[in-house]
């Protein structure tokens, strides 16, 4: 092989050399540029996200705002003063004693109040006269006679943003064939007193809401409370009590 071909030959491995040297440096120019521009995307992304956060909170139903737990905390401890003055025994049950368990307040999902009361206490008072009672404070009084139970709202409260919290007001009465506390209505009445036989009667014994009843902070109030607040609730909820109680949204 001539000098001239030996020189072009390596001048060939220079230029290929070189060539490789340059895609390399570009190859990692570009994925460097390709990196800068998705960290930019992603940081963008955040931003936006985080500047959309309350709008985004308010169409979460597992988030209550506020705003929100504003209207409740009026709502119910008006509710509470009402039942006290007429001298109906209350306390709080079902979602809302869980919340006093387990948060000293409402579940971080439940926008309503849930009470239980004694319909023993409740039928000592004429139902014009308890609806009046109600009405003087600015609330609407509802019952369903197949639930037993009083629904209460604020009258006057308007809002296109959610769902105005309520109040619940769960009737319960003592059958003495069983010694129970039963949940009344009439979708019930029609059972037997067989409490294992149909948990749908949601019995418990009436020593855990003996008077006097203990006060149990929720939230900035303080309400009356069942004497064994995990007692009642194995009875609210037997398939579940052992474990916190998990939002259903």
């Amino acid at each position: 092989m001539s000098s001239t071909e030996v020189h072009y030959f390596d001048t060939m491995k220079l230029s290929v050399v070189s060539l490789r040297r340059k895609c390399r440096v570009l190859c990692h120019q570009r994925g460097f540029f390709f990196f800068v521009l998705l960290l930019g995307m992603v940081v963008t992304l955040k931003f936006l996200t985080d500047s959309e956060g309350p709008e985004v909170q308010e169409q979460n139903p597992c988030i209550i705002s506020k705003e929100q737990r504003r209207y409740l905390y009026p709502l119910l401890s008006t509710v509470s003063n009402l039942l006290t003055q007429m001298s109906i025994t209350h306390f709080l049950c079902y979602d809302s004693l869980w919340g006093a368990v387990q948060e000293s307040g409402p579940l971080p999902w439940d926008a309503h109040g849930h009470l239980c009361a004694l319909n023993e206490k409740v039928s000592a008072h004429d139902e014009a006269d308890l609806l009046r009672a109600f009405r003087r404070q600015g609330l609407a009084l509802e019952y369903s006679s197949a639930e037993g139970e009083y629904i209460i709202r604020n009258s006057s409260a308007v809002t296109e943003k959610w769902e105005l919290p309520t109040v619940r007001i769960v009737l319960f009465e003592e059958d003495d064939r069983v010694h129970m506390l039963r949940r009344v209505g009439w979708r019930r009445r029609v059972l037997p007193p067989d409490c294992d036989a149909h948990p749908s009667l949601q019995c418990f014994p009436p020593k855990l809401v003996a008077a006097p009843l203990p006060l149990r902070p929720f939230g900035p109030l303080s309400l009356p409370a069942p004497r064994e607040d995990m007692d009642l609730l194995k009875f609210h909820y037997p398939e579940t009590w052992w474990r916190p109680l998990q939002p259903q949204c």
